[in-house]
């Protein structure tokens, strides 16, 4: 949260507008832009993945009742909805998105056609033979209502509503992933050194976030096939990128040999304007507490502990 709003003071200071904000659905920091950057035109939506992991756990304890357990055999095609209905809808339109999510309790029971004008029928073609591998809900089975509730909860509308159509932060995720390599957190770095690895981070994500899919021999592009933790054991088939490239460590190099080489003593004062910018240590924004004073409580507080036992 105090990250966020330092970085909108940031934006702020240098004339920038926040057009779209993208985020997971933390009730603070909704109320809090919908307060402070809504009414200066910012967009807010929420990433699909968040809400989706959420509405699988709560499928998950559904179908755990035993006339539910067909929802466990759904639950991947009732995610997978949720992530249509962001997708093809790229303008957003909250009323289209809710309705497309709120047609899945008709679909679910073999009803393709809606009373809702924004979106009256399924999107599908008819669904026949080999194209069948779940069997319908029956209407008014204890599983149907079960899954309604969930499908028409109040909160989870409100956040279909604002889901995100074009983007999500998976992309940003993948940075804060890369930082780490570059600044370990095991490891503690001077405020130079930690800003130099963050442009490092930057530089290398930027270089190297749009790679090709890595090819065999043949011409085929790679694949693997994974399991991960939080699919239960499901499979997912992911591309193999080619290899990362630190070319512009190269160019980087011989740019501060140059900049060097033709003024010294201007590459030094940036170094040194750097340092003067090093904010103080957190612990400095607190009140001090003399030494001597602090001692004596703690030793006070210990006769008491001891005297206790």
């Amino acid at each position: 949260m105090e990250g966020l709003k330092r970085s909108i003071g940031l934006l702020r200071r240098n004339d920038l507008h926040l057009s779209t904000l993208i985020t997971d659905r933390h009730r603070q920091v909704a109320k809090w832009v919908r307060e402070e950057l809504c009414p200066e035109g910012t967009q807010h939506y929420f990433d699909v993945w968040h809400i989706g992991k959420s509405l699988g756990k709560a499928l998950d304890t559904a179908s755990k009742d035993r006339q539910c357990e067909q929802l466990q055999l759904w639950r991947p095609a009732i995610v997978n909805h949720l992530y249509w209905t962001a997708a093809s809808t790229p303008d957003g339109n909250p009323g289209v998105m809710e309705a497309k999510w709120r047609s899945l309790v008709n679909h679910i029971q073999d009803i393709h056609d809606h009373d809702t004008p924004a979106f009256s029928s399924c999107a599908h073609a008819p669904l026949e033979g080999d194209q069948r591998d779940k069997e319908w809900l029956e209407p008014g089975s204890m599983a149907a209502v079960k899954l309604e509730g969930i499908i028409t909860r109040t909160s989870l509308l409100k956040d279909v509503r604002q889901l995100s159509p074009q983007h999500q932060t998976y992309s940003l995720e993948a940075f804060h992933s890369l930082i780490l390599h570059f600044a370990p957190k095991h490891t503690g770095f001077s405020y130079q050194g930690m800003y130099s690895r963050l442009l490092l981070a930057a530089l290398h994500y930027n270089h190297n976030a749009n790679r090709e899919t890595a090819r065999r021999s043949d011409g085929l592009e790679r694949y693997s096939v994974r399991y991960p933790r939080f699919r239960k054991g499901a499979w997912v088939v992911v591309p193999i990128k080619e290899k990362a490239s630190y070319g512009y460590a190269t160019s980087l190099i011989e740019a501060l040999r140059e900049s060097y080489m033709d003024s010294p003593k201007a590459l030094q004062e940036v170094s040194a304007n750097l340092s003067a910018c090093a904010p103080a240590p957190i612990a400095k924004s607190f009140e001090q507490i003399p030494k001597e004073e602090a001692v004596s409580l703690y030793l006070a507080q210990q006769s008491r502990y001891k005297k206790l036992n």
